[in-house]
């Protein structure tokens, strides 16, 4: 699949997610309000970290080796198996010890259950999603990704017509996250049988690698969203809720570029340094374009957007989403810089020493600024932050590359032409799709 259509069909497949998610969001806000709406947002983070740590990196470094044909598809699946069989023995073994320590009634207990139960479930996703990333079948990829958003969506609004509480509400994500399985499952066995003998070679290598990418996506992930933490310590759950709203529409900006990485990450494994360069230089230029146009749209339409959806209640996220919007922007170039990083020139450890000073700055602010600006001192402390990692990523990327990241930021009209012509196809394909159906 070529890379225009590649980053289209991954766009569509964000697109349908966010749509999902959103929508899902607002209905689990407008029913459980903004405290109900906070702990929801922290127990599927939690798990979201949880199966980040657990799955080791393995499915990047999947989706990563599988183009360069060191190993047999087959191999690498049977590793990724093994590997999630032991994480999930790992995982119940520590979230029901855990709860051991709770006594019967502590309301911690029953989500270190749901934890155990549902862990499993994503680490398997996440490792047939790296194949056939790897593979490029990026249509398949869109559909694992996507199914999982749907099905809660359909549930939650199905339960809407009854009475939806917080314990509902997480039955129905789970049971989008068992369907998105299956679905990958089908999908990823079609194109490859595990082998039953494990490599020693594969399983070292893929560890090794994964190690690092593990670390960096971990402090990655924790630079984008370990402020919800904060807010949850130093305020409540209402201000995680209102923070996590602030959070989601900020973050329509990323859709893009988070969408062009997924295409250009096997793409970068085959590539030589001229079209790696520029394939770098044409994404960068491109999520700047759309992040700066989007952002200018959510500044000035944010605010009346989240009262309308969200309802009142909500309207204290405005400001909050607004100072995020600066990060968010610059953000976007993160997503093309780490795939680079990690798939071309095969040292996942920039990445984590980007995403560890992101990390740090942005703890160092929030634990200043939270208790004395609340949610919007939380917005300026990821903004600064992301502000900051992403000049050092430019600055690294023109050392390594040993070519000037200055094309990487100098828009112009060539490139305005191209989100113009990418939006139009886009939006055509949309109206065929509707056509169809």
């Amino acid at each position: 699949m070529d890379l225009g259509r590649a980053t289209s069909v991954s766009l569509g497949s964000q697109i349908a997610r966010l749509l999902s998610t959103l929508l899902s969001g607002v209905i689990i806000a407008r029913t459980l309000g903004p405290s109900g709406k906070g702990t929801y947002s922290l127990f599927v983070l939690t798990y979201a970290f949880v199966v980040l740590i657990s799955n080791f990196g393995v499915p990047v470094y999947v989706a990563s080796t599988v183009g360069k044909r060191r190993y047999s598809p087959e191999a690498l699946l049977g590793n990724s198996l093994l590997l999630v069989a032991s994480a999930s023995v790992l995982v119940a073994g520590v979230t029901l010890g855990l709860k051991t320590w709770f006594k019967e009634g502590v309301s911690l207990a029953p989500f270190l259950v749901l934890l155990a139960v549902v862990v499993p479930i994503g680490l398997l996703r996440e490792h047939l999603a790296g194949l056939l990333q790897g593979l490029n079948r990026i249509g398949r990829l869109a559909v694992v990704h996507t199914v999982g958003h749907v099905v809660t969506l359909s549930l939650l609004a199905l339960f809407l017509l009854r009475q939806l509480d917080l314990w509902t509400a997480l039955y129905c994500w789970m049971a989008g996250e068992a369907v998105s399985v299956v679905v990958a499952l089908s999908l990823a066995l079609s194109l490859a049988r595990p082998e039953i003998s494990i490599s020693p070679a594969v399983l070292k290598e893929s560890l090794r690698f994964g190690a690092a990418v593990c670390v960096a996506s971990l402090i990655g992930m924790a630079s984008l969203r370990f402020d919800v933490y904060l807010v949850a310590y130093f305020l409540d759950s209402s201000a995680v809720g209102l923070y996590t709203v602030a959070a989601t529409v900020s973050s329509l900006i990323m859709y893009l570029p988070s969408a062009m990485a997924v295409a250009l990450l096997p793409r970068f494994a085959s590539s030589e340094p001229d079209e790696a360069y520029r394939l770098v230089s044409t994404a960068c230029r491109v999520a700047l374009l759309w992040g700066g146009a989007c952002g200018v749209l959510l500044f000035v339409a944010g605010g009346i957007a989240i009262r309308i959806v969200y309802g009142d209640l909500f309207s204290g996220s405005a400001i909050a989403m607004r100072i995020l919007l600066p990060g968010a922007v610059v953000y976007g170039l993160a997503h093309i810089t780490t795939a680079y990083f990690n798939a071309f020139i095969g040292r996942p450890a920039i990445n984590t020493a980007l995403a560890a000073l992101s990390l740090g700055i942005g703890i160092l602010l929030d634990i200043v600024l939270i208790p004395t600006l609340g949610i919007s001192g939380a917005a300026l402390a990821s903004s600064v932050a992301y502000l900051a990692s992403i000049s050092v990523a430019l600055l690294v990327f023109a050392k390594v590359s040993g070519r000037s990241a200055v094309p990487l930021l100098s828009v112009g009209r060539q490139d305005v032409i191209e989100v113009r012509s990418f939006v139009s196809r886009n939006v055509r394909a949309l109206f065929r799709l509707n056509e169809t159906i």
